[in-house]
């Protein structure tokens, strides 16, 4: 079982999302000190993104039975959100939010604000191993792209990515110590590592990388995903090739962060929604 790291953030929400405990998660595999990147998450050491400058970028209000987290999610087709199974694997529900800068104010006119009619988990996914992280929303309503939204398109091939310049952005955490999401959009630049010199890091929860999994280096700036960026986009010249997994529990210890990889779940996705490669 993963442990999850909480953390209560309060945001000033529309009313078409009714006001409770919002949380953002981290989760870590069994006996270690990883965690996912889930209700919580931000951008560390980033830059705040130019209005729809990822158009694709979905911000996820996800009821549970306790709470409600936070997490990200990218845009696949106008009936399908892309995102990691961890945020949704306890979910009642999900609202999303489409063309926001800023997520928690719902008088941007380029927001449109939609509920989710169902989930689809992957089946191998493992809490223990943080393996299949990844999950599918069908949307309730299909969502029409304007200029602020726009339907990411999806990797694949067998392209690595390594040292490659990948681009993510999330309304998760700016600091470790922070107590709430974000409202403005952060994001990073930074490259893309081979999984093997991932691996290489000096912490047992890396050890876990597999060839499913793809990871960015922090870089000099020590630049990184947090809690509430779980579940978004990590892109390669506007291309999906990433969904936020896991990382260190210290969000600004300059280690990787960790991706579900996108091309190593092609058959899968064609299978569950109606993309197709």
């Amino acid at each position: 079982m993963l442990k999850f790291v909480f953390l209560v953030a309060i945001l000033a929400v529309c009313a078409a999302f009714p006001k409770s405990e919002f949380r953002t998660t981290f989760i870590h595999p069994t006996n270690r000190q990883s965690k996912p990147l889930s209700d919580g998450l931000t951008i560390i050491n980033g830059q705040t993104a130019r209005p729809h400058q990822f158009p694709y970028q979905v911000g996820m209000y996800v009821k549970t039975p306790l709470y409600t987290d936070f997490c990200g999610g990218s845009l696949i087709s106008k009936h399908y959100v892309l995102t990691a199974a961890h945020c949704v694997d306890k979910a009642l529900s999900v609202k999303l939010v489409f063309g926001a800068q800023n997520v928690s104010d719902p008088s941007e006119k380029s927001q449109v604000r939609v509920a989710s009619e169902s989930f689809v988990v992957h089946p191998g996914w493992d809490e223990g191993n943080l393996v299949n992280d990844i999950a599918l929303i069908r949307l309730s309503t299909p969502i029409s792209e304007t200029n602020a939204i726009k339907i990411v398109p999806l990797a694949k091939g067998s392209n690595t990515f390594a040292n490659q310049n990948g681009a993510v952005a999330g309304w998760g955490l700016t600091k470790t110590s922070q107590k709430g999401v974000t409202p403005v959009l952060n994001y990073i630049n930074t490259a893309i590592m081979s999984n093997d010199d991932c691996r290489k890091f000096n912490n047992d929860y890396y050890t876990i990388v597999k060839d499913t999994h793809l990871c960015i280096s922090a870089g000099a700036a020590k630049s990184s995903t947090c809690q509430g960026d779980s579940g978004g986009p990590l892109a390669v010249n506007g291309i999906q090739v990433g969904v936020v997994s896991f990382g260190a529990p210290d969000c600004e210890s300059g280690k990787p962060s960790v991706f579900t990889r996108v091309t190593e779940f092609q058959d899968w996705i064609a299978q569950n929604s109606d993309v197709k490669f």
